[in-house]
C-alpha cells in the first residue's frame, strides 16, 4: 500500500449535502471548540495621503476620455463607480474581526467555512502584513485571505495541515497575474 507524505495526503470528499444539512452544520460550527483564535483587520489597509488621491483622479480622468472616445458611455459609469470604491476603501479604516480554526472548519467575521468547503492554503506578505491565504471550492469567496497579526505561521501550519493541502508559496491565478501587471506598470504611490 502506498505511504503519502505529509504534504500529498489525500483528503476525503464528503458526500453531498441537502441546504438544511449544511445550514445545520454552518451553526454547529460556530458553536464548535476552538483550537486557536485571533483578533485582526478584515482588509489589508495603508493609509494614502493626498498624492495617492490625485493620481487615482487623474488615471480616472483620462480613461473617462477615452472612454468618451470611444463613445462607451456605460464605461464612463463603471470607472466612476471604481473610482469611488478606490477612494472608499483607501479612507476608511478596516473593522477587528475575529478569526478562529476549530475542529469542523475556519471561523472569519462570524461566518464559518467547514472543512469540506476549502482546499489549500499558503502564507503571504503584502506591505507589512503577513497573511493566510485559503483557496475554497466556494464561488463566493474563492479565497479567504486573513491578516496574522498575533499568531504565528508555524502554529497555523501545523493545525491547518492536517485539514487542507499547504502550497509552499501563493496559487497565481490568470486575475492575479493581470493584477500584478498593472500594479507594477501603474504605480499610485
Amino acid at each position: 500500500m502506498p505511504r503519502f507524505h505529509k504534504s500529498e495526503r489525500v483528503h476525503h470528499i464528503e458526500k453531498i449535502l441537502s441546504k438544511e444539512e449544511l445550514d445545520t452544520k454552518h451553526v454547529a460550527a460556530l458553536e464548535a471548540k476552538s483550537l486557536i483564535s485571533w483578533k485582526s483587520p478584515d482588509r489589508v489597509f495603508k493609509a494614502r495621503g493626498k498624492k495617492y488621491f490625485v493620481k487615482v483622479a487623474l488615471y480616472g480622468i483620462i480613461f473617462i476620455l477615452l472612454a468618451i472616445a470611444l463613445k462607451e458611455f456605460f464605461l464612463v459609469g463603471v470607472i466612476l463607480a471604481v473610482m469611488f470604491v478606490v477612494y472608499v476603501l483607501a479612507s476608511h479604516e478596516p473593522m477587528t474581526i475575529e478569526h478562529r480554526v476549530t475542529n469542523m472548519g475556519i471561523i472569519s467575521g462570524g461566518k464559518s467555512f467547514l472543512w469540506s468547503e476549502l482546499d489549500s492554503f499558503w502564507f503571504d506578505k503584502k506591505g507589512d502584513d503577513h497573511l493566510l491565504i485559503v483557496q475554497t471550492h466556494l464561488r463566493f469567496p474563492s479565497r479567504l485571505i486573513i491578516i496574522l497579526n498575533s499568531v504565528s505561521e508555524r502554529t497555523l501550519l501545523d493545525i491547518l495541515e492536517e485539514h487542507l493541502h499547504y502550497h509552499e508559496g501563493p496559487v497565481h491565478t490568470l486575475f492575479d497575474k493581470w493584477a500584478n501587471f498593472l500594479q507594477e506598470r501603474i504605480n499610485l504611490e
